[in-house]
């Protein structure tokens, strides 16, 4: 009987509620923002522009796709593009690299690491200070894991990847693709003797 009486208690605070807001005009309500021809309040556009998440852009909205196309630059072997992901103290580097191999060498280079590596997981981008992110990258290469994280900053409207730390995580027993195998113990195991 309590369980009929609640039941229908809650039906009829519920009914209530949807007839009320059926009722109400639709400036009382929050259905969302209101034209600035009403007159309502409006938000200031300050707050909206900076805010991060619901209302304003991420502040590190960008940073992991620009990673990712770092990546797809160098599966194509794609020099200029892979270069113009990097800030001047690295794109100088690289570029010294570039004129000691040679832009098609240089570019071979980029398309067998691409290669070389089985699969990899990017990361969610992670604030790493004001204008800045960190992006880390696990790749699996057949006789080693590595992570990359990679060091962003927002720079002229974009991001450029300012520093890259590599780690190499554990390099497994057995390669990639090798057959598995099965080790039998050396002797068969031991019962223990009931003490008596």
């Amino acid at each position: 009987m309590r369980k009929l009486l609640s039941g229908l208690l809650t039906a009829a605070v519920l009914g209530a509620m949807a007839w009320s807001a059926r009722d109400r005009p639709a400036a009382d309500r929050d259905d969302g923002p209101i034209p600035a021809e009403s007159g309502g309040p409006q938000p200031q556009a300050e707050f909206l522009a900076t805010a991060p998440g619901r209302f304003g852009p991420d502040p590190i909205d960008g940073a992991e796709e620009s990673v990712r196309n770092l990546l797809a630059d160098a599966r194509e072997g794609d020099v200029d593009a892979y270069l113009d992901a990097f800030d001047d103290d690295l794109r100088a580097r690289l570029e010294r690299e570039v004129a000691e191999l040679g832009p098609e060498a240089f570019a071979r280079q980029l398309r067998e690491a691409a290669i070389a590596r089985k699969s990899h997981a990017v990361f969610a981008p992670e604030p790493d200070g004001e204008g800045r992110a960190r992006v880390t990258v696990e790749a699996v290469y057949p006789d080693r894991n590595e992570r990359q994280t990679f060091r962003l900053r927002f720079e002229s409207g974009r991001w450029l990847v300012a520093e890259v730390e590599t780690v190499r995580a554990r390099q497994p027993e057995d390669r990639v693709g090798s057959p598995a195998s099965f080790q039998a113990p050396e002797a068969p195991p031991v019962m223990a003797s009931p003490e008596g």
